[in-house]
């Protein structure tokens, strides 16, 4: 019965496969291959098994992949997230997939230089940020979730103290330095692989049933790669003003504040305001300030006016995560304010958009 049921441990695991390796000669602690129960016990309950933050620390190049699926009477949910790192090219790339029955959500950026690459539903396009800051994002993303624990953050901390005091069937190869060690608690099937010498870490997988299952590896050194592709469609900025207006006497204005989840630096002459109005269903531009301007007051051959402001703040010289702005009009109908991006040559919001 034991030897069916590690078979059967053994074949849940997608990925992760080993040879068995019976150690022939006495050792002790982590010098044994395969691993006793009890070294891998002591090596779970170690506050550092698992650390992420100091994966980073310790490796330029490293990838962490998780995937946790949920199936519930008949309803399916996935969230895949893939983030990766290479320091020495100061490159970065973050995934995430979300799979909700069958609508799915899967958006990629790599960034890090001047030129961007941003997927969306499996097209790529080109971004750009004028000042370029590289920012490993295992350690910003472990400070983002410190400052905000509920917020949707990859689930790369895993408490493997938790489950130290199961009792574990290891296997090994050798050859390759692989381990896995298999054990089970009331409501889940638990897989650890790791390799090297002494042993790391390098994955985790858990399974209850068929209704929720959590893989998470890690990829570290020459087999993670991070590239930037050229000759993409570029994308337009990640800002357009969403804010309803307000009015105030026979004015309308908007105005509001660029958010912080703009993470890039934009040339401001590289973006325009515009007042659009809207006459039998076909909306067109009557004004236009180029953001780099700063301030303008246009007035139209029919006596109204638009102004625009722009306050560059707090990155003197290009428009970025707060600044704010003003838009504001006597003009009456059915108007609108929006924003066009002239180097990716597109609208990004407002009824001219794409």
């Amino acid at each position: 019965m034991r030897v069916a049921a590690l078979t059967a441990l053994l074949l849940l695991s997608t990925a992760i496969s080993g040879c068995l390796n019976v150690p022939v000669e006495e050792c002790e602690g982590i010098d044994c291959f395969p691993l006793q129960p009890d070294a891998l016990s002591e090596i779970l309950a170690a506050p550092s098994a698992f650390d992420v933050v100091s994966l980073a620390a310790t490796n330029d190049r490293l990838r962490i992949v998780t995937t946790t699926t949920y199936e519930d009477n008949g309803q399916f949910a996935e969230v895949h997230w893939d983030v990766g790192k290479d320091d020495s090219a100061q490159l970065r790339s973050i995934a995430m997939r979300m799979t909700i029955g069958t609508t799915t959500i899967d958006n990629e950026v790599i960034e890090g230089q001047s030129t961007t690459n941003i997927r969306t539903e499996g097209n790529w396009y080109e971004g750009r940020d004028e000042v370029p800051e590289y920012v490993d994002p295992f350690l910003e993303l472990a400070q983002l979730a410190t400052q905000q624990p509920n917020g949707f953050w990859p689930p790369f901390s895993f408490d493997t103290s938790a489950i130290a005091d199961l009792s574990w069937t290891i296997s090994g190869d050798q050859t390759s330095t692989q381990q896995i060690a298999s054990a089970s608690n009331e409501t889940h099937t638990i897989i650890i692989e790791l390799m090297g010498s002494p042993p790391k870490i390098t994955g985790i997988e858990t399974y209850s049933g068929a209704e929720e299952t959590f893989i998470l590896r890690v990829t570290t050194g020459n087999s993670v790669s991070i590239e930037l592709q050229e000759s993409l469609p570029r994308a337009p900025v990640g800002f357009s003003i969403n804010l309803e207006s307000i009015q105030v006497g026979d004015m309308t204005v908007w105005y509001g504040e660029v958010p912080d989840g703009m993470s890039t630096e934009i040339d401001p002459s590289q973006l325009e305001f515009h007042g659009l109005s809207t006459v039998d269903g076909i909306a067109s531009s009557v004004a236009v300030m180029t953001v780099s301007q700063e301030s303008s007051n246009i007035t139209l051959d029919d006596g109204t006016w638009w102004e625009f402001n722009w306050i560059d703040f707090p990155m003197p010289g290009y428009f970025s995560a707060g600044d704010l702005y003003q838009i504001k009009t006597n003009s009456t109908g059915e108007i609108d304010a929006a924003v066009f991006d002239s180097w990716a040559q597109q609208w990004t919001g407002g009824p001219l958009a794409q």
